[in-house]
């Protein structure tokens, strides 16, 4: 028995063949099927499904053959991967290499292979599809080797299904887990909020409002004080109303109504332009009183999120830009750096800018401009007064 000489290419056929994962893999009725069809077409007792291993060559598939591999030195396939046609053997007990082959002489007595190369796309043969039967055939006709090409081609089909498919799955998986990560910020942010307003509501309002009221009982009950206590009580009040006013731009207040909007994101940027040092333009151009409260809602928060995400990646400035036309188009640049740290709360904002530009039926583009500055860039369509869009 002759054993065949190794490709030249061996070392990277074995690499191609490994990304395929098709190894040991559980039988598939696809590959099943086309084992039935290779023995229905060139009217043999045996089929096979093949593929080369380093060592030895495994049978993802097999017509009336119950052994799942044999040793490769022992195959007849390892001399069919070495030709681009497909290899028909006749009489394998006249032909040198195979006539005192244990499968020949023993075990399941070929006398008869036709076998086509399974050829990836990269060009390397893996396995083969190959009819066998007991007795010789003097005929085996340009049909049925036709045949045995498509079934091969087919074979590499399924491959590269199976590949797309476990990427889908991987990828299906990650994003997922992004997510469940994106969901659990969003929670962890919203009791943050919640936490933060109890707190004001109790830690500060509540305390000075007892205050107040303890400097008006004072003022009841001592007319030489009361002016001192009274103007005392004025101040806490005025305190009191500037600090609900800076709660309620970041819970946006429910004034929100038409032609009013640009004063509050006004009133937010310049807010938060101060508390943490960034230079922020805003321009808008085009009328003021085409867009419903909805639709400004939506402008003041993409804008407030935004904001967050520059902030996170050290930006210094920040430039935003409403146009109004046909359509709106908002634009959002800043000079931030990539900050890793920040990379799930960054993916949790721009997943809230994407959910409600999609309720308006809007379109997000985020990327870079001429000058490698973050941008974003948001187009929402007109909406009638009073529509309500979200």
């Amino acid at each position: 028995m002759q054993v065949a000489h190794l490709p030249t290419d061996e070392a990277s056929r074995l690499i191609n063949l490994s990304m395929y994962d098709i190894l040991d893999s559980a039988e598939e009725k696809d590959f099943d099927d086309l084992a039935e069809l290779t023995a229905q077409v060139c009217n043999c007792h045996y089929a096979l499904i093949t593929f080369i291993d380093k060592e030895r060559q495994w049978f993802k598939a097999r017509k009336n053959i119950e052994i799942k591999q044999t040793p490769r030195e022992t195959s007849f396939c390892s001399y069919t991967i070495q030709q681009n046609d497909v290899m028909v053997i006749s009489n394998t007990k006249k032909d040198t290499r195979f006539y005192d082959n244990y499968f020949v002489t023993q075990g399941y007595k070929i006398s008869f292979y036709a076998g086509a190369p399974i050829i990836t796309a990269a060009g390397y043969k893996i396995g083969t599809v190959c009819a066998l039967d007991k007795k010789p055939k003097s005929v085996f006709t340009p049909e049925q080797k036709n045949a045995l090409k498509i079934i091969a081609h087919q074979v590499m089909a399924l491959l590269e299904l199976r590949v797309k498919n476990r990427l889908i799955a991987e990828q299906s998986d990650v994003m997922v887990a992004e997510e469940k990560k994106i969901v659990q910020l969003t929670i962890t942010r919203q009791d943050e909020e919640k936490s933060y307003i109890a707190n004001e509501l109790h830690e500060n309002f509540a305390q000075t409002l007892a205050a107040t009221k303890l400097y008006l009982d004072f003022a009841e009950k001592s007319k030489e004080s009361s002016a001192d206590f009274i103007k005392k009580s004025k101040t806490n009040i005025l305190q009191i109303i500037k600090e609900i006013k800076a709660l309620s731009k970041s819970m946006l207040p429910s004034t929100f109504q038409n032609a009013n909007y640009s004063g509050f994101i006004q009133e937010m940027l310049n807010e938060y332009g101060h508390q943490h040092n960034i230079k922020i333009t805003f321009r808008h151009e085009g009328k003021l009183d085409c867009y419903d409260a909805n639709i400004g809602l939506t402008l003041f928060r993409i804008i407030q999120y935004q904001l967050k995400n520059a902030h996170n990646c050290g930006a210094k400035k920040i430039t935003i830009k409403i146009k109004t036309d046909n359509v709106i188009r908002l634009s959002i640049t800043d000079d931030g750096k990539k900050a890793d740290a920040f990379e799930p709360e960054r993916m949790m904002l721009l997943h809230h800018i994407e959910t409600r530009i999609s309720i308006v039926k809007g379109k997000v583009d985020v990327g870079l401009d001429k000058h490698e500055h973050n941008l974003l860039e948001i187009e929402i369509p007109l909406t009638s007064p009073g529509n309500n869009a979200l």
